[in-house]
């Protein structure tokens, strides 16, 4: 009787060690896509007002409305100069009205920060600002409801004065 209970101890030890041996590829698996997805820099572009198309000038591809996060995989980049800085391609902002801005390639030397903001703002004295500002605030209402939608699943957000009776 004590070899039988001492082969299921052996049989258990053999099951837990190989649970443990795959337990180890998983979480190797994880990190190691943990560390492949970190290999990026995303920047976030807005546009003041908000809610102009925002479009990549090397390539003419739409990113979306500002604000809209693009991320820029390194390996697809252009390799470090000598100075270990790389070049992100420029963007274009184009509101409704017909005003643009353009930012050119952006030089970034701070390749441990993975998270840059760029703000492109509305050239001054061109016609229709007031189309744009309508935009932007029909853009902030959408944001607005998302995230409420986000946060409260869907249901709607607390009132005020939930119950209606003044």
């Amino acid at each position: 009787m004590g070899a039988s209970v001492l082969n299921r101890v052996v049989d258990i030890v053999s099951v837990l060690s190989l649970l443990s041996v795959r337990l180890l590829l998983v979480f190797t698996g994880a990190f190691a896509l943990a560390a492949c997805s970190s290999n990026a820099i995303r920047i976030r572009y807005d546009s003041e007002p908000q809610g102009a198309m925002i479009t990549a000038v090397d390539s003419i591809a739409a990113l979306g409305r500002a604000p809209v996060v693009k991320a820029y995989n390194l390996d697809t980049l252009p390799e470090p100069d000598e100075n270990g800085c790389i070049i992100v391609p420029g963007v274009e902002a184009l509101w409704d009205s017909g005003a643009t801005a353009r930012i050119g390639g952006l030089r970034i030397c701070d390749l441990e920060q993975n998270a840059f903001s760029i703000r492109l703002p509305r050239p001054t004295g061109y016609p229709d600002l007031d189309v744009d500002l309508e935009i932007a605030i029909e853009r902030g209402r959408k944001l607005s409801i998302e995230r409420d939608r986000r946060v409260y699943g869907g249901v709607q957000p607390p009132r005020s004065n939930p119950t209606g009776i003044d």
